[in-house]
């Protein structure tokens, strides 16, 4: 843990930061925004009376944003999506909205950076409704094309779970679990390269004001939000990639397996629970890999909460494909299941260079 910013390197190491496994590839640079479009998958919707059903084009914007702008501009007293589309991109998703006092057939906010166009009324779509994502990506990439038969990537979770220009997210409850209060306040107050400055109102400052809120000693009670959230991804991530080290097969350390629907076939997978107290209590494989990540962060059981959902520990990959550009460009095609991050499978061919590529994003 760095105690000030002479201490963190200028282009961090965003792998080892989130928990994710270093890659061996050439080096790659992501053309964010402009050369990550993500186009969401058909999305089962319910029919439900009240609700209107948008498809949204949106351009640098996350989805709670996105969704909420939309969701203001029509009046309506709340909105529901899919899947959770990354900032830094061009991305297609769908939107379900409630009670609304106006249903225009088109809407265009944020100087064209969002467009909505009505789909159909009396459509509802639920959290995870969605078939898939897919990524049509370019990449600044010595070398062109990865041969690498891409199949399966790990369950890990992408940089985007975490934030763009502010990952540390997770860091914040393994201080605060640990009574580390110097370095949490100085945490608070550390910017990442290429980061603006957070503004009243800003998905961020919610979450500084809400552990500045809870600057206490945690006696026992779980710590609870978003930042908390950040944190068992983080533990996951350390976990599966000690497995991975560690020669470990995915399939005996998963705790149960279930179907993932990819390009219109089933596939079985592991799955894992997510760190909560009740996976430390069940003594599986997973469960002291995840206890082995927690002792050697310094943090007690008590933060994380009662239970966690299933999440698989690899993904099938309905389609890859590469084409070269030029001598130092490619484009590449990935169709990947609900859950999975188009940035971990990259970091299964390429070592990306974070900081180049997030540039022009930020």
């Amino acid at each position: 843990m760095s105690s000030g910013s002479q201490c963190r390197p200028a282009d961090w190491a965003l792998e080892e930061l989130l928990g994710l496994p270093h890659s061996t590839g050439p080096e790659a640079v992501i053309q964010f925004p402009w050369g990550f479009r993500v186009v969401e998958s058909r999305a089962d919707w319910e029919r439900r009376r009240g609700w209107v059903l948008y498809l949204v084009r949106k351009k640098l914007l996350s989805t709670p944003a996105a969704a909420g702008a939309l969701s203001r501009l029509l009046g309506c007293r709340i909105y529901s999506y899919a899947g959770l589309k990354d900032a830094c991109s061009i991305s297609w998703q769908h939107v379900s909205l409630y009670r609304c006092r106006k249903t225009p057939l088109r809407v265009k906010a944020y100087g064209g950076r969002m467009e909505a166009w009505l789909l159909g009324r009396g459509g509802y779509v639920y959290p995870g409704g969605h078939r898939g994502n897919m990524f049509r990506i370019r990449l600044e990439a010595r070398g062109g094309c990865r041969t690498s038969n891409l199949e399966w990537i790990t369950g890990h979770y992408g940089p985007q779970r975490f934030g763009v220009s502010r990952p540390n997210t997770h860091l914040y409850s393994i201080l605060y679990a640990s009574g580390r209060w110097d370095l949490l306040a100085r945490e608070l107050g550390y910017r990442y390269p290429l980061e603006r400055r957070i503004a009243p109102g800003d998905y961020e400052s919610k979450i500084l004001t809400e552990i500045s809120k809870s600057l206490a000693p945690p006696q026992g009670r779980s710590f609870g939000g978003v930042v908390v959230e950040a944190f068992r991804s983080y533990l996951f991530n350390r976990a599966l990639t000690r497995a991975v080290e560690e020669g470990r097969s995915l399939w005996s350390l998963g705790e149960s397996a279930a179907s993932v629907v990819c390009g219109g076939y089933t596939y079985r997978v592991p799955v894992a629970r997510l760190p909560s107290r009740t996976l430390l209590g069940s003594h599986t494989g997973w469960s002291r890999l995840v206890a082995r990540v927690m002792e050697e962060e310094g943090v007690e059981p008590g933060i994380l909460p009662l239970r966690g959902g299933l999440r698989p520990l690899i993904y099938p990959v309905c389609r890859y494909s590469c084409r070269r550009l030029g001598d130092s460009e490619v484009s590449i095609r990935l169709h990947l299941p609900p859950g999975a991050f188009a940035t971990t499978a990259l970091l299964a061919l390429y070592s990306i260079l974070w900081i180049d590529s997030y540039l022009e994003c930020m």
